[in-house]
């Protein structure tokens, strides 16, 4: 078997507090969507609206803990609960590797401290924030507060780390360099993608409508998805009922632009591609594809083309209009709301999309529909040119 076993999974974002809650609020399209006045000071923050967690979670955060490490370690306890096993039953036995996908955690912590450099004050506590700042990994973190004993990394791929983050730790699997894997993605609210967003002119004051032909423009938000991956040994040795399987793992850079999509999309094609050639499956094979679709013009035009290039007839979710754009975390919060779909056999309406588009040709979900087929693809798209795909299989993928 080709595959690595999901043991596990957990996930929290505007959508719900957890798996379970998060694909029921993707049902209903129902989220958490306000003004950030209070998360981020900004001259925009009465303007631009985004997907918050639940103030239950954010305020439950322990002082010495960012909140994306917080999401994270609450989207894993929920993934080991999920898979029956606890931590340190597994660590005790089997080698365990952790890789976390963020943006903001590895990147945008440092603000305050760079403000202070600019203006040249300096002082022994402004010096010991620098190193933490240049030692701090969010895998490490996670690594250490369960004690594994297996390799770790942080993917900082932009938005495509979540979804990296899961084909490396499947790769970690197939190649035994570990037994299991925490992996997974992470971010919150934070001033510097807040105001990024906005000063590129792609944020939207209103709430974002995937491939919609009225889009304009994203809502970023934050969460958190963890995934436990083991392999076929491990899953039986702990009696893990598999919730699914990472099947197939892709990845491209087009290097077209900093910020902006390749418009043909030659870095996905290809990212799609090698995914499906590492699943052994045919397009015809995929239940649907959980789009990138940010609502941005040019992101979703690009995917579109990509899509109508390769997967013409698959069904399409726009799952950004109930979590927005979490960044980092994207992928992996993805990835878990497409095992949801598939495990559940249906696959939620797009929330936000009303009209389509004839520019770009894609329709996405306009209602609940069933699911016959036991695949589908999550995709990618981050600035740098960075293009990733995973493939995920349904817990009963194998009969």
């Amino acid at each position: 078997m080709n595959s690595a076993v999901i043991a596990g999974t957990g996930c929290l974002c505007a959508c719900g507090n957890s798996s379970e809650d998060c694909f029921k609020g993707a049902l209903s399209g129902s989220a958490r969507f306000a003004l950030p006045q209070g998360r981020v000071e900004s001259t925009y923050a009465a303007s631009y609206p985004v997907f918050l967690a639940a103030d239950e979670i954010v305020n439950a955060r322990p002082p010495e803990e960012s909140l994306s490490l917080h999401y994270f370690l609450t989207a894993a306890n929920e993934a080991f609960l999920d898979a029956g096993v606890f931590p340190a039953e597994l660590s005790a036995k089997k080698r365990v590797g952790v890789i976390v996908g963020t943006s903001v955690d590895a990147s945008f912590h440092c603000f305050d401290l760079y403000k202070s450099r600019r203006v040249g004050k300096s002082s022994p506590a402004s010096e010991q924030e620098l190193a933490h700042y240049f030692a701090s990994s969010t895998a490490l973190a996670v690594s250490r507060c369960y004690g594994f004993n297996g390799p770790f990394q942080t993917v900082v791929t932009a938005c495509a780390s979540g979804t990296d983050a899961i084909g490396l730790a499947r790769s970690w699997i197939l190649s035994a360099l570990c037994d299991a894997v925490l992996c997974g993605g992470t971010d919150e609210i934070n001033l510097i993608p807040y105001n990024g967003f906005i000063r590129l002119m792609i944020a939207s004051k209103e709430r974002c409508r995937p491939f919609d032909k009225t889009r304009c423009g994203i809502n970023i938000g934050e969460g958190a998805g963890a995934l436990l991956l083991m392999n076929e040994e491990t899953a039986r040795e702990f009696s893990v009922r598999p919730k699914g399987y990472v099947l197939g793992y892709g990845n491209a850079c087009d290097a077209y632009h900093p910020t902006a999509p390749d418009p043909e999309a030659k870095g996905l094609q290809k990212a799609v591609c090698f995914a499906l050639q590492d699943a052994a499956l045919a397009p015809a094979d995929l239940a649907f594809v959980n789009a990138h679709g940010t609502a941005s013009l040019a992101n979703d035009a690009a995917e579109a083309a990509a899509f109508n290039t390769l997967l013409k007839g698959v069904p399409v979710w726009g799952s950004k209009g109930v979590t927005g754009h979490t960044l980092g975390a994207a992928g992996a919060v993805e990835a878990v709301l497409t095992i949801s779909a598939l495990n559940k056999k249906i696959l939620p309406s797009t929330a936000g999309f009303s009209q389509l588009d004839e520019a770009i040709g894609v329709t996405p979900s306009i209602k609940p529909l069933p699911l016959t087929k036991k695949a589908a693809l999550s995709d990618s798209l981050a600035f740098g040119g960075c293009n990733a795909a995973v493939i995920l299989g349904a817990e009963d993928y194998y009969g």
